[in-house]
Formats: structure tokens, C-alpha cells, sequence
């Protein structure tokens, strides 16, 4: 049996915030328990050292400046070439050196209004709702964001019923994700705005 080592998600949304974030929720959610912190984790990492923490301890890869698409997703464990690298693709982005610590074997991407009050309830609602989500060994892990464009296969059915197939280049995040032995040193640029451009 083949093991799929990337993984594809369609028409993933940022729920109208300038945000992603991904990682283990469940992690978080203890992070959250050990450190008592409050439901209201947005404010609390915006104007604390908490948020930094969290992030350089691999609990979530925030990325900012994200805009209003829907964005295809690849989560990409095959350490061979990401798609955004294909001939045909427009890369615009790239930053390595994030870390992530996986603690109840799954990872989501997930938005912003999750942390406004993360309650048991809202991440019951979190692990529900979000479909970009991939099970994964616990574990330390290197993670590399790539954003930019993919061709991506269209199909739209004219005024006569019929199918008409062509392709369009979509706004794409790709996460490269490699196992490690140890937790890795954290270098990525926490402010770095991940934008992309489609025209």
C-alpha cells in the first residue's frame, strides 16, 4: 500500500482575518492549561511574550498578511519537490526555520477568531470544522511555508449543461514538514507578511 506523503485541500478560507495558523490545537489547548492562560488568546499573545513563546516552542506557526482567497493547501511530507517549485508555478514566498511539536497526532491550518475564546467548546468547533488537516506521528518536526500560485484543474458547467475544463492559476500555501530527532532551532521572521499576489 502506498503512503501519501502530500496532502491537498481546496478552497481553504482565512474566515476574513489576515491570518493562519497552524499546528496541533490540542497542543495549544494545554500550552493554554500549563501556562494559565486566558480564553481570549488573541489579546494575550499580542501583548505578551506568551505568543513569542508558544511559537518558538512549536505549539503554532502563526503566519500574517494572509488576504481574502480561497487558497489551496498542500501539506507536503515526501521531502521531495513541492509543487510551488514545478515548472509552471509562481513561488512568491518562502520561509524556513519554523518548528513544530506534534503532542495528539494531528495538525490543522486553521484562523485568528479561533483564539478569540478558545474554550473546550471552540476547539471541539476547530477540530469539526476545519477540513485542512492531515494526522501525523507526535513528534518534533522542521517546517518550511511556500506561498504563490498553482495551476490548478477548473471545471464549470456552461448554460447549456456541459462541462467546460481548464486550469487557473490559484493563490497556494505549501508547508514543507520533515520529522526531527530534537527540537529545532526556531529562525523563521515572525512579522513576515505572506501576501500573495494574483495579478
Amino acid at each position: 500500500m502506498t503512503q501519501i506523503t502530500t496532502y491537498k485541500f481546496e478552497e481553504v478560507l482565512n474566515d476574513l482575518m489576515d491570518y493562519f495558523i497552524l499546528g496541533d490545537p490540542d497542543h495549544l489547548w494545554q500550552y493554554k492549561q500549563e501556562h494559565q492562560l486566558p480564553n481570549d488568546l488573541l489579546t494575550e499573545f499580542t501583548t505578551q511574550e506568551t505568543g513569542d513563546t508558544a511559537v518558538e516552542n512549536g505549539v503554532m506557526i502563526p503566519m500574517i498578511g494572509i488576504e481574502n482567497h480561497p487558497y489551496t493547501i498542500y501539506f507536503n511530507l515526501s521531502g521531495e519537490d513541492p509543487e510551488l517549485l514545478k515548472p509552471g508555478n509562481n513561488l512568491q514566498h518562502r520561509q524556513d526555520g519554523y518548528c513544530m511539536n506534534v503532542t495528539n497526532g494531528g495538525i490543522y491550518l486553521y484562523t485568528i477568531p479561533y483564539l478569540k475564546d478558545f474554550t473546550e467548546e471552540k476547539l471541539r468547533a476547530l477540530k469539526t470544522f476545519k477540513h485542512a488537516t492531515i494526522a501525523i506521528e507526535n513528534g518534533w518536526y522542521t517546517v518550511s511555508v511556500l506561498g504563490g500560485l498553482t495551476k490548478q484543474p477548473i471545471e464549470i458547467v456552461d448554460v447549456k449543461g456541459e462541462t467546460q475544463s481548464y486550469e487557473s492559476m490559484e493563490p497556494t500555501f505549501e508547508f514543507l514538514i520533515s520529522p526531527s530527532d530534537n527540537k529545532p532551532k526556531y529562525t523563521a521572521n515572525f512579522m513576515y507578511r505572506f501576501a500573495i499576489k494574483t495579478e
